[in-house]
């Protein structure tokens, strides 16, 4: 696996976030579920790792979204590795309507299931309360506006378009809090940085897309992923970044004055390219074989 440590952190952690991260702490006493959406190509990488030493034995599920861009397989691995670790976890492309339908009742039943544990005897006669988290970008919003009719919450391709804590009221006697993404304070590799930013978590500007094609091109190698590669220019693999871009301009006639090939576009067309799924399904972690820790 290619190295790179060698390229500096980022650091990027903005005063929004921040902010957000204290009041989702406040505000957990009001609400009866936590939902975390978590990415299916990376669910490690994508879990907020301060969000369950926040819950106080709070009932909590693991949603794996964007499963149609993961490889069908390597999901249903992951879903078996955490039911084995005692967690909830559900698949999901939030994309589609049909596989949306059932989450509030799920949800619900979790809830009261909960409440008959710790011995409640009186019925609930507010509206059930959930949070639903996430880092930014991993489709929160989305899955909210297919829940609600009335599209309340906002939805964009990039990172940080919920800005703040949204109370919407869903069929069925629940109320739904939509939070902001927010990663948290320290990543501690650049590899786990990269993937974030790969994944879209991360501001654009902040990894030139010379280098995140480095590493999405690393990581087809180290995955050997079924690309179609005379697609992008290439009759197989490339050896390189630099052949892998080269070939991808060629194909495209992606060139700068003179006839120079555009490597720079070139790696924003492979980075594209991933993020819409022409790259076919990929999963960038397979379950570990220890447990894990939390």
């Amino acid at each position: 696996m290619q190295d790179f440590s060698q390229y500096p952190l980022t650091g990027w952690y903005p005063g929004h976030m921040l902010k957000a991260g204290k009041e989702m702490r406040g505000i957990l006493s009001l609400v009866d579920l936590v939902v975390e959406l978590i990415d299916a190509r990376a669910p490690l990488s994508s879990r907020n790792p301060n969000l369950r030493s926040m819950l106080e034995q709070r009932p909590f599920i693991m949603v794996a979204n964007k499963t149609d861009l993961a490889q069908p397989a390597v999901s249903k691995a992951w879903e078996a590795w955490f039911t084995a670790q005692g967690e909830r976890i559900f698949l999901l492309d939030s994309r589609r309507i049909a596989n949306v339908r059932g989450l509030t009742e799920l949800w619900r039943r979790i809830v009261m299931e909960h409440r008959a544990l710790r011995g409640a005897v009186r019925p609930l006669v507010r509206p059930v309360r959930i949070m639903i988290a996430g880092i930014p970008n991993i489709g929160k919003s989305t899955l909210v506006n297919h829940l609600h009719e009335k599209n309340k919450a906002q939805v964009g391709p990039k990172p940080g378009v919920t800005r703040q804590n949204q109370w919407i009221s869903l069929e069925g006697g629940v109320e739904l809090l939509d939070t902001p993404g927010i990663l948290w304070p320290r990543i501690t590799t650049k590899r786990h940085e990269l993937l974030l930013a790969l994944l879209g978590s991360l501001k654009e500007e902040l990894v030139e897309p010379s280098l995140l094609a480095e590493f999405l091109w690393s990581e087809l190698v180290r995955l050997k992923a079924p690309v179609n590669w005379p697609d992008l220019g290439s009759s197989s693999c490339p050896t390189s970044i630099t052949e892998c871009l080269e070939n991808l301009a060629r194909r495209r006639g992606l060139l700068r004055s003179g006839g120079v090939l555009d490597v720079e576009r070139a790696a924003i067309a492979l980075i594209k390219d991933y993020r819409d799924g022409k790259l076919g399904r990929i999963s960038f972690e397979r379950p570990p074989s220890t447990p894990p820790t939390f």
